[in-house]
Formats: C-alpha cells, structure tokens, sequence
C-alpha cells in the first residue's frame, strides 16, 4: 500500500487547495465544468459534455472522499438534480448524489454496503459483458479504449483496476459497509484482492456510469443475471504513473482447442510508459490444468523461447520506452500436450522498477484440449522381399462415435444414428503402393443405437522399387513415412414433449387444480444430437532393409591356389606344374520373395549387383621317358667288336674298336674316321587338367607340349665331316608342329588325347547341387566364409542359368626318334684322342606365358644328369688301321 499513500498524499494537497478556494467561491462552477469539457473532449471526443442544467436538472459538483476506510481520497463528482435513495442515518449521506445526463443514478462513495454479502470477491462477482443481456447496463463508454499520454491505450482497464485496488483492495465487509448497517458476514472475509481482476478484464465486465478523467474519478457498476449490481470506482487517471503493461496474443486460445502434439504459438507484447527504456525480469509460465505440470520445464513440450525472451522461459530484458518504434515481443511456441494448459507471461515480477499498478503485468490464455488420439505404427520390408501386402489396423480398431441422450425430460429418439468416419490418406513419400481403405470396413453410419464403432483397415502393398532399391548401399535401409488420419460426425433426430402444468377439472368446491398435461401440441418439439467420432492419426513408418551383397568378397583358405612346380629339379624327369586358371565373370542370381496376406509366397531371381570370379587350379604333369637308350642300341655294335667280327653288318650304328687293350680300357672305344650314327628313342607324356567356360582342346595344353618338347636337345662334341666340311652334331626341333627335325635325324610323333571333360556342377535355385568350387566364390555359404550373409541379411547367391564351367583333361605323348633311318654320319679321322660324349639333354623352358605366373621356369635336365648320355673313348684313327 506504500505506493497509494504516496499518490493520496499528492492528491491530498492538491484538492485541498481546491477545496479551499471552491468553498471560498474562488473557483466558480463554470470553470470547474470548463475544466471537465476540456478533459471530456481531450480523452472521449465529447464536445461540451457537461451543462449547467439538462432537463430542469441543475449540475451540482461534490468533493467527496472515494473511501470509507483507510487514508482518504478527495475528488470531484458531477451529478444533475438532488440526491435521492436511502440514507445512513450515522454519516448523514444519501445513497445518490444525483443522475448522470442518461438519467442513470450517481452513486455516493461515502453510502456503504447497506445489505449482505455472498463473500464472492468483486473480481469474480459479476457476469460478463452485462449489456448483451440488460440493456439499461449500456452506455457510450462500455469497452471503450482510452489512450492517455503516460499511460497508454488501455488506461480506463488501468484506471478501473486502481480504483478497485484503491477503495476496495484488502478491505473487509465490515470496513466497507454502511455505518448504520446491522448486517454481518461470517468470518468477515477480505472484498478484494489487490491486483486481482475477471478473467476478461474489468473492461469487460463494468458499465461505465461516469467516465474518469485526468483529475475526476468515474463510477461504475458491475452486474448479476439477475440485475443486482454493485458500484465500481475508478481512479483519476493522474493516479496511474509510469506503467508497463503486457498483452497476450495466442489465436488458438480463440477456437474450439488445440490438438495435442500440435505446435501451439504465443506473442507477449510489452508496452511501456516510462520516459526511459527499463531494465526488468520476465517468466513464461506454461501450466497444465488438470496434472498441474510447468511444461517449460518439460524436454516433451518442446518449449522455444525468441524475440526478446530467446533462449529461456525467465530472465531479464531491456523494454523499449514509450514512443519508441518498437515494442518489446517475447514470442513462445511448445507442444500441445495431452490436457488444456494455461500459458502465462509475467513482466516485471521482481517489481523494479516500481509501478502504479502491477495487475495488468500479468496476463494468461487458456488453451482447451482437443483429445486427438495419436499412434504409431511400423513395417519392415525385410531384405528377402521384393513386396509385401501390408494391412493396417487403424487406431488398432474400434473407432467410437456417439452422441449424448437429449437434455428434455420427455424424448425419443427419432430414427437411426447417421454420419461416418472420414479416413484421409496422406502418402506424400510414396511409402504404401495403392493405399486405400479395404472395402467393407468402414460403412458408413446407420444404427439404431447411440454410440457405435468402426474399424477401418487401411491395405496396400510395400515395393521395393518404389524405395529406389536396386541396388542401394548396404544397409542403408530408407524409411518412407505416412499419415492416416480419422474424424467424422454423427447425429441422431429425437422429439420431446416439455413437462407443464395447465389448469383444468373444478374441484366440488368450485376452485380449479393443476395437472400434468402430456399431449399438447404447442409444447411438443425436435432436435438433433450430434456427436463425432473420436479424432486422431495414425504414423507409419515403413523401413526397406536393404542388401545388395558385397563387393569384395573375404579369404577363402581352399582358393590359395598353387603358383609352383612340384619336383623342379635338373635331375628330375617328372614334375607338376601348377597354376591358377583364368578368370571367368559369371552372372550371379538371388531369390526374393512376393509376400501376399492370404496366398502362399512367389519368388522371383534377381540377377545379383556383382559378378563373381570363377578360378580354379589348373594342373599339369609333365614327364620324359627313354624308350630306347644309346646304350641298348649300341650294345649289338659292342658285342660285334668283342667278338672281332669283321662283318660289316654286324655294325650297324658304329664300329667300335677291335681291340683288346682298349677294350679293357674303355666302354666305348672308337677310332675317328669311322661312321658313328646318332641314335635314340624318347617319350614325352604331358596330361593337363585346365578349368574352362568350354569343352574343346585347351590352347594352354597344346603350347605347353610345344615348349616343352622343343626343349629337347641331342648332340656330340666329336667332330663330323660331311662332303669335306667339318661339323658337330646338334640336333633340334625347330617346329614342334612338324613331324622331323635336322633334315630328318629325328623323327617326332604326336599321339595327343582329349581325355574327357568335367562339368562343374551348379544349381541356380536352393533345389539342386551346387559344387563346393561355386559355394567358395558366392556369398551367403560357409564355404567362402559369408555365411553371415544368410543368417543376417537372408541374401545367398546361385549360378544364373545358361553358364558354363568344366574341367578339361588332355594327355599328349610324344615319341622322338633320333636317326630314324640310322643314316651313317663319318666323324672327322683327325680327331685327337680323348674321351667325347653323345648326349641328349633338356633345357629350362620358360611356362610364364602359360601359367600367368612371372618367372615360373621349368628346368630341363642338363647339368649333373643327362636325359641319355654315352662317354666314349677315341683312340687312333681309321688310317690306323689301313696302314696296318
């Protein structure tokens, strides 16, 4: 109340004065209504409002006290006529002091309460907007805005709410009623709260009597239904200092209600009288109804604060000064919650600075609550279905709709319960092929009863394609959503008869009585119950889980192929060849699946996003032979010699020395100038088994049996003549494709075999055989160690059909015969004695080419062995004999 005696005591000095001078006759009538005329025109654009005299009734000025208890408060009242109605017979004053120029009785603030009180504060006393329904409660002034420099736009709702904090605030019954007033109230409460207001605002509840102005209070009065009305002060505007006042503007507070999980959104406008901006505190206050939750305080309302209050629902802010271009604008938004909230805005709860008045500091909008069921739904296509039938319980079922029975004490019900359920699918993303609502779920209303239910199912079919999958990433699983939402209306027609008393039947002693009459027409009537469908939604998301395979598939121990040959030595006659084969793309399928609600499901290939590489060891055997040595075909020239044949036939191939001494000196003795025919048979066995895309003779079979046989060597160091020219023996395959060599000292045969050919067995659906070899390269076995691929993501590969793997197995034997018509070949007669040889040997032969494997060689024999060999002795020469 500091504030107040402040206000009382200016006031105080002020009238005092006045009053002085008016009782004086220094102030005459005429210029105190001068006075009003100018404020009147100034404030309400009401030229010379106050006359001397309106209809015989003389204007008559009092300076009253506004208050009967507490510090006083003078001020003038202007009233035409005399004073009139009751008297407190203790203070002498009447309950009138005249009319108003509607001819509307001028209440005195010094008559008090003269009768009871229902203990219902003046804030909550009345009915709102009294004038809709009493007309007499109407006047010129009723909701009128009023701007008043240094106060602003809504001084009269400022000014009535100070008059009433003046007069009334914490005041009790007994304070304020009439002195000669024998009526008590139990408990003798408080009349009103300070700052306490109607819910609307004073300006929509009081009818406005005698305006305020700059210097004189107004009056007013707020009414019941029932026309009891009750006088409203209002302060001189002079009283209202510098002010910050804020309005609430929510639109959705103005309709039916706000459906939870809508976003609902609120502006606080602060307006300022003060001749400086103010540094002040501000709350938003979010409230729900009926559990009582601060939901600014809640992560699930979502609550965002900008403008001026940004980033939090409490703190401080600078508030623009009055006139300035700009006001200051908290703006709030949250999350409509399952109840009806009361949002407020509070600035300047800490009251610095300090106002006249701090109830319009607050201000609050209800928002009802409109239930609006909300559920979730989700799907997966999962990864082995390329579509799916999908069926959807909206709301789960049982939807209710219903209408309340008529209020008449009399009805019936008039034919079936009408309407429908409206079902709006919302597919933006395209998540549910064809959604529609299944025939024969949702039929439309026609019952005779009052509520019913309706369980529509909303069908569809889920495509993969329509989710851009083939082939998106792994995993990457794209979540398509869709909206169904539900609402309807219902009514039902019903008749009544209103219950009423006519007269009728005399009693015997000629006096009437009352009875119920149920059959007159002019009391019989109709209407409509209406009703709605519990509203809602429902959200379905649906997820496509997506895998495509792999691209790079892991190690697989049993395709660590071998790069090698075994028994590579220069002393070995036998040896394998190893390698992997070439590589062969192969087109790789899956099996999907089309899932249908009441048929059993298809499937469909489809061809997998990557080819797999069919290899697989390739073999090779290579080994020589000696059908016939040197030595086993010398042996009958030897034995000639041990016997001193003399018959030129018993040498064929080479005469060998005769005797004894070299005999048993050296195997093979020899004198140069004789005939010593090369000679020899040897073999070449190559088999291969190679992997192809096609059975026929494999290219790697044959030019591999063409290196290696033109590794094939023979030769001696001894020295040959022929026609006079001297020359050594080396015999070599040039063309491993022709059938003789070294003008026809060798003699080479062919006798190649195509083995046979193994198919590598595959079945493009789960049915059949599919080899381990194909298991090892396609994803989803064991075998190549994706097994995982099944288990998790159902994906496992099979061989498209119409391709083609096998083994193929080839052998080749080549016979090469040295001096196949045993042709006598002279050594040179002047060939010094020593040891020479007669050798058949094998060179390296390079099989990179073939086998794809950098620097596979395969080594001859042609060091410390030879593939044949003989060492003979020459000792003298045919001219040795000749002289002899």
């Amino acid at each position: 109340m500091k504030k107040y005696i402040v206000y009382v005591l200016s006031i105080i000095l002020l009238f005092s004065t006045t009053f002085i001078k008016v009782q004086a006759d220094t102030i005459s009538k005429e210029e105190l209504i001068n006075r009003l005329n100018t404020d009147m025109a100034s404030l309400y654009k009401l030229a010379n409002y106050y006359k001397d005299s309106i209809d015989g009734k003389v204007l008559n000025t009092y300076y009253k006290n506004q208050v009967r208890s507490g510090d006083p408060i003078y001020a003038y009242i202007p009233a035409y006529g005399e004073e009139h109605g009751g008297k407190d017979t203790v203070l002498n004053e009447r309950e009138f002091l005249g009319y108003t120029k509607t001819n509307q009785s001028v209440p005195n603030p010094q008559y008090g309460w003269d009768i009871g009180w229902d203990k219902v504060r003046i804030a909550k006393w009345a009915m709102n907007e009294p004038w809709k329904t009493l007309g007499y409660a109407n006047s010129y002034f009723t909701k009128k805005e009023v701007s008043v420099p240094g106060v602003g736009d809504n001084a009269i709702e400022q000014a009535i709410q100070l008059g009433v904090d003046m007069v009334y605030g914490g005041k009790r019954y007994s304070q304020i009623k009439a002195k000669d007033c024998n009526i008590s109230v139990s408990g003798d409460p408080i009349v009103h709260k300070v700052g306490e207001k109607p819910d609307a605002g004073w300006i929509n509840y009081v009818h406005i009597v005698i305006p305020p102005t700059e210097t004189t209070w107004g009056q007013g009065r707020i009414y019941k239904a029932n026309g009891n009305y009750m006088g409203i002060p209002i302060a001189a505007f002079e009283l209202i200092g510098p002010n910050l006042t804020v309005t609430l503007e929510c639109a959705q507070s103005e309709g039916v209600g706000v459906r939870n999980d809508d976003a609902v959104k609120a502006s606080a406008i602060v307006k300022s009288t003060f001749d400086e901006n103010v540094d002040t505190t501000y709350k938003w206050t979010v409230k729900g109804d009926t559990t009582g939750t601060i939901y600014q305080e809640k992560e699930e309302s979502a609550c965002k604060f900008t403008g001026y209050g940004e980033g939090a629902s409490q703190g401080s802010a600078i508030i623009p000064s009055e006139g300035s271009e700009f006001d200051a604008v908290f703006d709030l938004e949250f999350i409509m919650p399952r109840e009806p909230v009361t949002i407020s805005f509070e600035i300047n709860p800490s009251k610095d600075p300090e106002e006249s008045i701090y109830t319009d500091n607050k201000v609050s909008k209800n928002i009802s609550w409109i239930r609006y069921d909300i559920a979730t739904a989700d799907y997966t296509l999962y990864y082995d279905e390329l579509t799916k039938e999908l069926e959807h319980d909206l709301a789960g079922g049982g939807i209710p709709g219903s209408v309340e029975s008529p209020s008449q004490s009399l009805w019936r019900w008039n034919g079936n319960l009408t309407g429908g359920l409206n079902v709006d699918i919302e597919d933006n993303d395209g998540a549910l092929s064809d959604a529609k609502v299944k025939d024969d779920t949702n039929p439309p209303v026609d019952e005779a009863a009052e509520s019913v239910t309706r369980s529509p199912i909303i069908k569809g079919m889920i495509d993969r394609q329509d989710y851009g999958d083939f082939y998106l990433p792994n995993l990457s699983n794209p979540v398509r959503k869709m909206v169904v939402s539900y609402e309807g209306d219902v009514e039902r027609n019903y008749t009544y008869h209103t219950s009423h008393w006519v007269y009728c039947c005399t009693n015997e002693d000629g006096s009437s009585h009352e009875v119920l009459c149920t059959g007159c027409d002019t009391y019989n009537g109709s209407g409509t119950q209406s009703g709605i469908f519990q509203p809602g939604e429902d959200r379905i998301s649906i997820t496509t889980q997506v895998y495509n395979g792999r691209e790079n598939m892991p190690h697989v121990a049993a395709r660590d192929f071998k790069k090698e040959i075994d028994d590579n030595t220069h002393t070995s006659l036998a040896k394998t060849i190893w390698w992997e084969s070439d590589e062969y793309p192969m087109l790789v399928q899956r099996w999907m699946k089309h899932v249908f609600l009441t048929e059993p499901e298809e499937y469909e290939a489809i061809q997998g996003q990557y080819e797999r590489i069919f290899t697989q060891q390739n073999k090779a055997t290579v080994e020589w032979g000696i059908s016939k040595s040197m030595s086993s075909i010398y042996e009958e020239d030897l034995n000639s010699a041990k016997r001193k044949s003399t018959n030129k036939s018993d040498y064929p191939h080479v005469p060998f020395a005769t005797d004894r001494d070299l005999q048993r000196q050296y195997k093979y003795p020899f004198k140069s100038g004789y005939y010593f025919n090369p000679a020899g048979e040897y073999t070449l066995t190559i088999r291969t088994e190679i992997y192809k895309d096609e059975a026929k003779e494999t290219q790697e079979h044959k030019a591999l049996v063409d290196e290696v046989l033109q590794s094939f060597k023979y030769g001696s160091n001894m020295t040959y003549v022929d026609e006079g020219s001297q020359y050594q023996l080396k015999l070599e395959i040039d063309d491993p494709e022709a059938t003789t060599a070294a003008e026809g000292l060798l003699d080479i045969q062919r006798d190649y075999t195509y083995v046979t050919e193994y198919e590598i067995p595959y079945s493009p659906d789960a049915v059949g055989f599919t080899h381990t070899y194909f298991k090892e390269i396609l994803e989803g076995y064991e075998e190549s160690n994706t097994q995982d691929s099944k288990d998790d993501y159902k994906y496992r590969e099979y061989i498209q059909e119409g391709q083609y793997i096998c083994k193929v197995v080839e052998e080749t034997t080549v016979t090469i015969t040295v001096n196949p018509d045993n042709e006598k070949c002279y050594t040179f007669g002047g060939m010094k004695n020593g040891k020479y040889y007669m050798t058949a040997w094998l060179n390296d032969v390079d099989v990179s080419s073939i086998t794809n494997v950098p620097g596979m060689m395969l080594k001859g024999v042609n060091t410390e062995k030879q593939l044949d060999e003989i060492a003979l002795q020459v000792h003298g020469s045919m001219y040795d004999d000749l002289n002899n």
